[in-house]
């Protein structure tokens, strides 16, 4: 049985530079969630029916 190492490390090669793309988007994500959330508490929601 023989070990092909080349392989392997394109395998493990490609697996981190996935881990590294959920990490970054997953950041990326969480800073656009925050800054939604920061404006939603700024800006008060308008309402149709309020009129007296």
């Amino acid at each position: 049985m023989k070990i092909n190492f080349i392989l392997i490390a394109v395998v493990v090669v490609a697996i981190l530079g996935f881990i590294y793309f959920v990490v970054k988007r997953n950041r990326k994500d969480q800073k656009d969630l925050e800054k939604e959330l920061n404006q939603k508490e700024l800006t008060p929601e308008k309402h149709c029916g309020d009129r007296v």
